[in-house]
């Protein structure tokens, strides 16, 4: 008998759903030996379960039963909103001769059908192999979920790289423009950076960078997001944060970044930072990059002007600075 990989809590947990006791005994006792069962009388039950036990890997149901048949649940299972339930393997059991139940659950998204009275052979074989094919889904999607996380993030800081910026930045707009709400972006560059790699080493400058990075994230909401920009450069794209708004938080990082000691490869090293912004509301931006571009010069005023400071238009007169 195939023998499945017991999870942290014990073996995978099917669902069984299947108003006989009688048949509901006879399948639990085929696959109790690789797998844990889960029973329910009818399809009401059973979709209780699944929306509670996420642990549940795939389910096996009878069509005729009260209260909520199979094919309904079948329905229910692959309209979800949830993906793990739509992709949740079935298997439908019916009778041999039943072939417009076993049509109707093809058309619902049945994944295979085992026709009672149940052999005890065909179905551990159809069962281990629907398990195995979902787990394999399962691991594929998780390995591309995480190679594309990994695409979208910086290995030094941890933090969303451009790509994801631009990415993230380009769905902000949309919604901002959609909902008439504000954007902003706030760029920012650490002053003499090359000095720091210089005098104390490149593994100085990379504590320089994540620690630097760790305020941002600090100061950030949960709708905001900090991504290195590359090099030195970082950037925070703002929903809903008008001008004045970002003019405040970037003051905000600019202190804390100044006022932090930093200690890099044991010493005791001053940073400060140069910051430029832009919002939606008060400049002309139809792009992301517009706005983004809008900000860069910005920061470049700000470095022109003495650096340590930040700058808010394109004269540079608005700023803060120590």
């Amino acid at each position: 008998m195939f023998t499945s990989q017991p999870r942290a809590g014990g073996f995978p947990q099917i669902l069984l759903v299947e108003d006989s006791q009688t048949t509901a005994a006879l399948v639990g006792n085929y696959l109790s030996g690789s797998y844990r069962i889960l029973h329910a009388k009818d399809g009401a039950e059973a979709w209780e379960l699944l929306t509670r036990n996420a642990a549940i890997e795939l389910v096996i149901t009878d069509i005729q039963m009260p209260h909520m048949t199979g094919h309904q649940l079948l329905v229910k299972i692959r309209k979800s909103d949830e993906g793990r339930l739509r992709n949740l393997p079935v298997i439908v059991m019916t009778t041999a001769d039943d072939n417009v139940d076993r049509n109707l659950a093809f058309l619902n998204g049945a994944n295979d059908f085992i026709t009672k009275p149940i052999d005890e052979l065909e179905l551990q074989a159809r069962v281990n192999m629907h398990y195995k094919l979902a787990r394999t889904i399962r691991e594929l999607e998780e390995s591309r979920r995480q190679l594309a996380e990994q695409a979208m993030t910086d290995p030094l800081t941890k933090l969303r790289n451009r790509r994801a910026f631009f990415d993230n930045g380009n769905k902000a707009l949309a919604r901002a423009r959609r909902y008439s709400g504000d954007l902003s972006v706030m760029l920012l560059d650490i002053d003499f950076f090359k000095k720091i790699n210089d005098t104390h080493g490149h593994q100085a400058g990379d504590e320089a960078l994540v620690a630097v990075a760790n305020i941002l994230q600090s100061l950030a909401r949960t709708e905001d997001m900090v991504a290195r920009m590359g090099g030195e450069e970082f950037a925070m794209l703002l929903p809903d944060t008008n001008l004045l708004g970002t003019a405040v938080l970037a003051e905000r990082a600019r202190v804390a970044i100044e006022k932090e000691r930093f200690i890099l490869g044991g010493k005791i090293v001053p940073i400060t930072v140069s910051l430029g912004i832009a919002a939606r509301s008060a400049d002309p931006a139809d792009t992301i990059d517009q706005l983004l571009n809008i900000a860069d010069k910005r920061l470049y005023l700000a470095k022109q002007n003495g650096r340590n400071r930040i700058c808010v238009n394109d004269e540079g007169k608005s700023s803060f600075a120590s």
